[in-house]
């Protein structure tokens, strides 16, 4: 039987492509591809609430599982993404690639409704506020001041 801590351990999972001018997820596979991370998520024992994105971007809240790390799950998730997109439109997608980080943030029980409808209309905010702009906002909420950018938007 597999525990899931429930306090603390909600993830706010966001990943951007690798490259600046990596191709980006196309909107008609943007629905397909929220529903396949959630499936993947589900498989690894870690329930996802949400998961939603924009282009360049995805999203993911979930529960995570106790025997488990946000590295191991961000690397399958992240490695079953891109076969999906892959395996959705080959000539398209055959250059895509996550970058290899990613931020996570645990989400209080409090605060899962709130971070719930960020997820959910990322495709309105992000008509007023930019990938890089959103995860430097996302840092100091969390209390993060100084990071280095080379370990997120660097090649």
């Amino acid at each position: 039987e597999i525990r899931l801590s429930l306090v603390g351990s909600e993830m706010c999972i966001r990943d951007s492509h690798k490259h600046a001018k990596a191709v980006n997820i196309q909107a008609q596979d943007q629905l397909p591809l929220n529903q396949f991370v959630m499936q993947t998520c589900h498989f690894l024992h870690c329930p996802c609430l949400i998961a939603n994105g924009v282009a360049d971007h995805l999203h993911v809240l979930l529960v995570l599982a106790t025997n488990t790390s946000v590295a191991d799950v961000m690397k399958e998730v992240k490695r079953k993404a891109t076969l999906f997109l892959k395996e959705r439109n080959p000539s398209y997608y055959h250059s895509f690639c996550w970058q290899g980080g990613y931020g996570a943030f645990s989400v209080s029980i409090r605060h899962k409704d709130s971070v719930y409808q960020y997820i959910y209309q990322q495709q309105e905010h992000h008509k007023k506020v930019s990938a890089k702009d959103e995860f430097e906002a996302l840092l100091r909420n969390a209390g993060i001041t100084k990071y280095d950018e080379k370990f997120y938007w660097s090649t």
